[in-house]
C-alpha cells in the first residue's frame, strides 16, 4: 500500500481528484445505440462515457460493459445504452483525496469514476490517471530517498575490498 505522506505536491498539500482528472467529458444519451457509445470511445480514445439525460448524469458506460455484451454473443452493437449503462453510480467530487480515490477503485474494483461538483458533471477519473499520478509521486520520492542514500555512501569512509596493491 502506498503511504499516504507520498501523495502530496510538491507544496505538501494533498493530492486532490481535480489535479489528475480528465476534464474532457465525452457523453452520450441513454438513447444512442451502444455502437454509437463505442464508437465515441474509440474516437475519443477513452475508457468510459457519462451518460446524460440533458445536462443530469444518469449513468456510465465503459469498455468492461463492452466485453461483458460481446461475451454474452448477441447483437449487442443495437441495444440502447440506457438498457446496459451502469446506474448505480459511485461518484467523487472535485476535492477528494486521490488516495481515497485510489482506494474506492481498488475495493469496488471499479476503473472509471465521474467527478461531479453538486450536479455537474466536471469530468472523469480512470484508473490510468490514477496510476500516472502514484507512479509520479512514487518516482519523485524515490529519486529522493536515492540521492539521500547516495549522500550517506559518498561521505563514509571507504575502505578497500583486498589487500592486494
Amino acid at each position: 500500500m502506498v503511504p499516504p505522506s507520498v501523495l502530496v505536491r510538491l507544496d505538501s498539500r494533498p493530492m486532490g481528484v481535480a489535479d489528475v482528472m480528465a476534464f474532457r467529458v465525452v457523453t452520450v444519451s441513454p438513447d444512442d445505440r451502444v455502437s454509437i457509445a463505442i464508437a465515441r470511445m474509440l474516437e475519443e480514445n477513452v475508457g468510459s462515457v457519462g451518460v446524460c439525460e440533458g445536462e443530469r448524469l444518469v449513468g456510465i458506460f465503459t469498455e468492461r460493459d463492452v466485453l461483458r455484451l460481446a461475451g454474452e454473443g448477441s447483437q449487442f452493437t443495437e441495444v440502447l445504452v440506457g438498457d446496459v449503462m451502469t446506474r448505480q453510480l459511485v461518484t467523487l467530487a472535485p476535492d477528494d483525496d486521490i488516495l481515497d480515490a485510489a482506494r474506492l477503485m481498488g475495493e469496488r474494483k471499479i476503473r472509471h469514476l465521474p467527478v461531479l461538483e453538486g450536479e455537474n458533471l466536471l469530468g472523469m477519473l480512470g484508473i490510468r490517471e490514477v496510476v500516472r499520478a502514484l507512479v509520479e509521486r512514487l518516482w519523485h520520492t524515490h529519486d529522493e530517498e536515492a540521492r539521500q542514500r547516495a549522500r550517506e555512501l559518498l561521505s563514509r569512509e571507504t575502505t578497500p575490498l583486498s589487500s592486494n596493491p
